[in-house]
């Protein structure tokens, strides 16, 4: 079989609670009293994890998805699994770990402001490409943020011979370790997607002038460079210039999974249509979908969304 593609990274399982009533001490923060009982206005149990999140995203639009990820044995790994394979995602490459439990997120969500996130990476820590992957006959490959070994995974990535397009959305380790060190990776890479704030850090430069985020990233080397701006919107600079599409306004429930639902969008549309207007379009319409319901897969858009 050949995949369009295959996602590779994070496995989490979340449990959003939403709380009514919290003490603010400090601007900025989110302060409960200790030894106190908080009452759960409500709760939800929801499958996350960037290489789940884009997998399911992408298999929404009717492509060949497969993802490489880790989970323990446990019931939130089964609960992962049983997800992955209603959304018709490909799991003969999932990873089951004996030691090590599923990674899980808890998400506070107060009934006003930023929701505030523990998490727990369990088995993600441990995920590893075998031999088995390099074999794997694949159109792109979309890595996550990764943990663990994360600097070996991509190498083993990288270093395919037949190395099919690569889509990179880097997590917190990869872009506090530097461009530097990034540098022979981002080369040949043909997506790579940040939003604002992780941008600015990477190349060390202002959040402020966007340009120049986007020219500072692409001369490190991706084809195609992504800045997702929040409520401002998404840029895309490619050999041709730079695009803009503003976000679309709705309602915010959860913002959680709102990044990975771009990441899906985006290259749902530059696969499927070859144009990187619409892959754009597609990415800030799944996104604001996203936001609009709790969890990070529960409001993603599908096949019959797709008349752009």
């Amino acid at each position: 079989m050949i995949y369009d593609i295959i996602t590779i990274g994070g496995a989490i399982r979340d449990f959003t609670f939403y709380v009514e009533k919290t003490k603010k001490k400090i601007s900025g923060t989110l302060c409960f009293p200790l030894g106190a009982k908080i009452n759960i206005k409500n709760a939800y149990f929801t499958h996350g994890g960037g290489a789940c999140n884009v997998a399911v995203g992408l298999a929404n639009f009717g492509l060949k998805v497969a993802v490489i990820t880790r989970i323990g044995q446990d019931y939130s790994g089964q609960a992962i699994l049983e997800k992955l394979k209603e959304k018709k995602v490909d799991i003969r490459f999932v990873q089951i770990d004996k030691k090590l439990h599923t990674g899980i997120s808890a998400i506070i969500q107060p009934k006003e402001g930023e929701r505030t996130i523990f998490t727990y990476r369990g088995a993600n820590d441990a995920l590893e490409i075998k031999n088995l992957e390099s074999k794997i006959k694949t159109k792109w490959i979309y890595i996550a943020s990764l943990s663990g070994n994360w600097e070996r995974i991509l190498k083993k990535i990288y270093e395919r011979k037949d190395l099919p397009k690569i889509a990179w959305n880097p997590g917190v380790l990869q872009i506090k370790a530097g461009k530097n060190k990034l540098a022979k990776f981002l080369k040949r890479t043909e997506v790579l997607i940040l939003n604002r704030s992780e941008s600015a850090l990477l190349v060390r430069k202002s959040e402020k002038n966007i340009k120049e985020l986007l020219k500072s990233l692409y001369r490190l080397g991706p084809k195609i460079v992504v800045v997702t701006c929040g409520k401002n919107g998404a840029y895309v600079m490619n050999k041709d210039g730079i695009l803009y599409h503003p976000a679309k306004q709705v309602k915010r429930v959860d913002t959680t999974g709102a990044g990975d639902a771009f990441s899906s969008g985006f290259l749902g549309g530059l696969i499927l249509f070859n144009n990187i207007k619409k892959a754009l379009k597609l990415g800030i319409l799944n996104s604001a979908s996203v936001l609009k319901k709790v969890g990070a897969q529960e409001g993603l858009l599908t096949k019959k969304d797709l008349k752009i």
